[in-house]
């Protein structure tokens, strides 16, 4: 007490600073007891913390057992216990200095420890004291009286700086749940691309399964082609196989030639007749040379082929 009576004595300027420090985030008036010491070491008075704590409860946005709020200072989330607000530890050290602070104020001990008067431009012997509500400014009472506010509404103007940070105070509040509710907003879609971000193993499960269907028909191709051409190869060794055969025989017709020739000259009909015999040569079957049947129906597959699509449903289930 003796160190902050010290301090406080320089005058304005001090004080000004010291009033600057003693000032509530939310209600911009000096802290109110019980003083709360948030985990981020910055204060808000009670009253103040558990207003905008109810704010957060009616919009849905406060989670856990006792529940949880933004500091309005730096935006840390302050988690509560079940006793809520009122388990956050009070700062006796700032109610102290606020006592000592409003004492100085009541006795005037300095210059300029009070703030002075507002006074009427227009009559500089009367204080401003009302509020006119039509043209939004503070004036005099002569001025409502004999001034150019005669004809307007006025208030207090207590009451109406009470009214205005009442009003700021609850726009503070609702100003700090909406800043929570888009700062969730925020983390549930940074969320959301983490998420997407590591789905990158779906795209690499679909390159694996195609690429596996493409291995399977170049594999079947391998296959289908080798059939043909060991059909081929069959084939055409036995068609030369027949061909040496039907040479040989040729061979053989060329001296059966020259020896019919040779019968034709005998006189005896028996012995001609039996010697123009001649032997049965092994022929090909009729369209051997068809290669009709080795032909492949692709239509059904190729339109499967072209829709393929992403399975619905069953792709969590098959892990595709």
């Amino acid at each position: 007490s003796i160190y902050v009576t010290s301090v406080i004595q320089p005058g304005i300027s001090v004080m000004e600073d010291l009033e600057k420090q003693l000032v509530c985030p939310v209600c911009l008036e000096l802290f109110s007891k019980p003083v709360v010491i948030l985990p981020c070491q910055h204060n808000l008075c009670r009253k103040c913390a558990n207003d905008v704590f109810q704010v957060r409860l009616q919009r849905g946005v406060s989670g856990g057992s006792g529940g949880r709020f933004r500091c309005p200072s730096c935006r840390h989330e302050v988690v509560l216990d079940r006793h809520g607000v009122y388990g956050l530890q009070r700062n006796l050290l700032v109610e102290n200095i606020i006592d000592i602070y409003r004492q100085q104020n009541r006795l005037g001990s300095g210059p300029g420890l009070l703030p002075s008067p507002l006074i009427c431009p227009e009559h500089p012997e009367e204080r401003i004291n009302i509020y006119c509500c039509l043209c939004e400014t503070p004036t005099c009472s002569l001025c409502k009286v004999f001034g150019p506010h005669k004809d307007c509404e006025v208030a207090p103007l207590a009451d109406v700086y009470q009214q205005k940070k009442s009003e700021l105070s609850d726009g503070i509040a609702g100003l700090v749940a909406i800043n929570d509710h888009i700062q969730a907003l925020i983390s549930q879609m940074e969320d959301i691309c983490r998420t997407v971000e590591n789905s990158r193993c779906r795209r690499e499960l679909v390159s694996q399964s195609v690429e596996g269907l493409v291995h399977i028909l170049e594999q079947r191709k391998q296959e289908l082609i080798s059939a043909i051409t060991e059909e081929q190869d069959e084939r055409q060794r036995h068609v030369r196989a027949l061909i040496r055969v039907h040479g040989q025989y040729l061979g053989v017709g060329v001296a059966l030639v020259e020896r019919g020739i040779h019968i034709m000259d005998q006189p005896h009909m028996a012995t001609f007749i039996q010697s123009s015999r001649g032997a049965e040569l092994p022929r090909l079957e009729l369209g051997f040379e068809n290669m009709g049947r080795f032909s492949v129906d692709i239509e059904n597959l190729s339109h499967k082929l072209q829709n393929i699509h992403f399975c619905h449903g069953t792709a969590h289930r098959n892990g595709i």
